[in-house]
């Protein structure tokens, strides 16, 4: 069924975030983030995060 919706899939959020505190990250940064998402598919909300490291290894 939600297959058939349009569009079969609604972004809730995505977000760049940092891991202590969840505050947006901007551009320029380093260092271990975490990209975070929602969204929803027919009534189903699906949420999810990936963690991240920015910046040159040392």
């Amino acid at each position: 069924e939600a297959v058939r919706l349009d569009p079969p899939l609604r972004l809730d959020y995505l977000a760049l975030v940092d891991p202590a505190d969840f505050t947006e990250i901007g551009d320029g940064f380093t260092g271990e983030a975490v990209l975070a998402v929602a969204a929803r598919v027919g009534t189903t909300r699906l949420i999810d995060n990936l963690p991240l490291t920015f910046g040159a290894a040392s």
